[in-house]
């Protein structure tokens, strides 16, 4: 939407036709979530029910070797933008929250089974590649863009970045065999994480040495400082054709020392996941000598549910001398062109959208009609042609200071998408409007 202010969180060098103060939180609100393999029906029938979904066929049977998601969230909690002369400078104030994580399906499955004890099979499982990644962290931006000629603008924003929190955890290998009442464990990881007032709880394993046991946070604030840069350029090629390219989020974090712990995990040693029954009794419960079907329903009626996945004393992380560490932001790439008829009321885009996270880039690519029939009123309908489907459009809509938008409307398809986003804004314009190309 070319009037819309926080277009220039896309693209520095977009101007709107006037100034703008936005509504504190709500002035610049966005949420993201996209998976490769899990769609909106099955998040809904984890909150549904969180102790069985994972015994539901229909969601064992979408999942692939490896299964991404992604989470994002942003506002500003203050943010303005006004003119000087030819220039447009902006001020933002926000706070940014991600999540990636890799899971591969036989954690799920590990997850599943652990605790399910069959006579005719007893589990084993070795689980590969599995990651998390998040990233909690201010900034303060300023941006400024300027015509260059009638037709290239350019624009940047520079960043200060205050670092809240980050942890990375790899789990190489995750390799279980069933030996009795406990587990043997072969584990090969590492994690990082980085955030003020980190309290930490050890266990030690069988040869005394410690391993972190338990991870707490109490009083947390600003772990790590870095500087960050967004850059873009438009070019009007024609009068009614323009194009567009901007990279986001370039930079960096450093993390303080004194906020980092690392951690690295790799030997092999035995879990018992049944420790808080204290000694596990034999599978003969009934002590009639012989282990029957009548055990094992009493057995998954007392233990059934007792394995925890995200029991750090399964992966048994040793801590290792603690340094200072450095991160990269998770860079953005956006190319686009927008074709305009009927002297600019209406136009039609195009826009790719690249996003460089971990595991591995997320992609996008949409086209857009948009409406401009009057100042106070626009309005936008797109379609993403990898993530859509054939399921779902996008639609947006500006009434006066008000925004609402999401790439992905909830439509009878809407529940089979594994994509969803929603973006909120609330403007007040501020001084006259300026015309083309000053």
């Amino acid at each position: 939407m070319e009037n819309l202010p926080t277009r220039n969180k896309l693209n520095p060098a977009f101007r709107p036709d006037r100034g703008y103060f936005n509504v504190p939180v709500f002035g610049s609100f966005g949420a993201s979530v996209a998976s490769n393999a899990l769609s909106v029906n099955n998040f809904t029938d984890i909150m549904d029910d969180e102790n069985s979904f994972l015994d539901n066929p229909k969601f064992m049977n979408r999942l692939k070797t490896d299964n991404t998601l992604n989470m994002d969230l942003g506002t500003d909690i203050l943010s303005f933008g006004f003119y000087s002369g030819k220039g447009f400078w902006t001020v933002d104030l926000g706070v940014k929250v991600m999540v990636n994580t890799s899971i591969p399906k036989t954690m799920f499955e590990f997850a599943r089974d652990a605790d399910k004890i069959d006579l005719e099979h007893i589990p084993n499982f070795n689980i590969r590649n599995m990651q998390l990644y998040g990233d909690i962290y201010g900034e303060l931006a300023v941006g400024y863009s300027r015509p260059i000629t009638e037709k290239l603008t350019v624009g940047g924003k520079l960043k200060v970045l205050l670092g809240a929190a980050n942890f990375n955890a790899k789990i190489e290998q995750l390799q279980l065999q069933a030996n009795g009442n406990v587990w043997n464990v072969t584990t090969k990881g590492e994690m990082n994480l980085s955030m003020k007032g980190l309290e930490l709880t050890n266990g030690e394993d069988e040869n005394g040495e410690e391993y972190i046991s338990d991870v707490d946070f109490d009083s947390p604030g600003i772990s790590g400082f870095g500087l960050g840069a967004d850059l873009g350029a438009t070019y009007q090629l024609l009068d009614n054709l323009c194009l567009s390219a901007s990279i986001i989020d370039l930079g960096f974090i450093k993390w303080n020392g004194s906020s980092t712990s690392s951690y690295i995990a790799n030997q092999q040693h035995t879990y018992d996941p049944y420790g808080d029954y204290g000694d596990f009794p034999d599978l003969d419960i009934d002590g009639d000598g012989v282990v029957d079907e009548k055990d094992l329903e009493a057995w998954k009626n007392e233990y059934s549910g007792s394995v925890d996945i995200f029991d750090m004393d399964l992966f048994q992380f040793k801590e290792t001398a603690s340094k200072k560490r450095t991160t990269t932001l998770r860079s953005t790439l956006n190319i686009g062109a927008e074709y305009t008829i009927l002297n600019n009321k209406i136009g039609f885009g195009l826009l790719s959208t690249t996003r460089f996270i971990l595991p591995k880039a997320f992609t996008e690519l949409m086209v857009s009609a948009n409406f401009r029939p009057a100042r106070w009123f626009e309005g936008t309908v797109s379609y993403s042609f990898i993530h859509s489907n054939f399921k779902t459009f996008g639609l947006g809509m500006k009434f006066g200071p008000l925004f609402i938008g999401t790439d992905y409307m909830i439509t009878k398809g809407f529940n089979t998408l594994q994509t969803a986003n929603a973006y909120l804004g609330i403007s007040v314009p501020l001084g006259k409007k300026k015309p083309a190309n000053s």
